[in-house]
């Protein structure tokens, strides 16, 4: 026998408590994002600076970092922002992913593994474990 991790989605059940809580998360969130992403702009205007002193390749290598960190960051905001107009829109009731965490399980020969590793979720009701489905089935 051994132990192995899997992982496992933790849902949330859409109430007015939980929908309170999610908005001022995300909101909270997509703020540091923002203050994040301001900071980067100076940090990125002084990195193109000093790559400019030294080449003409140092300078493009730190142009495309950049612009690769901007797209990663307005990605992430992006996200973020479609997560709040969901949060806000969707019916009481309504299940959403929260986040992902890791279970451990042991397993041994003659286990199935698809038992084993197929889709356990947490369903959270204002911040309470209202469910646990493991592989469609609830406990």
């Amino acid at each position: 026998m051994i132990t192995i991790h899997r992982p496992v989605q933790v849902k949330v059940i859409i109430t007015e408590a939980s929908r309170k809580l999610l908005l001022s998360e995300y909101r909270q969130k997509e703020k540091q994002l923002l203050h994040e992403w301001d900071q980067w702009r100076f940090q990125s205007r002084k990195l193109l600076s000093e790559a400019q002193k030294k080449s003409g390749e140092a300078y493009k290598l730190a142009l495309d970092r950049v612009d690769r960190e901007e797209r990663t960051r307005k990605e992430k905001v992006e996200m973020l922002q479609f997560q709040i107009k969901q949060v806000e829109n969707l019916p009481e009731g309504c299940e959403i992913h929260y986040t992902t965490v890791e279970s451990s399980v042991q397993v041994d020969v003659g286990d199935v593994w698809d038992e084993i590793m197929g889709a356990t979720e947490i369903i959270l009701k204002d911040g309470v474990i209202a469910e646990i489905r493991q592989g469609g089935q609830s406990e």
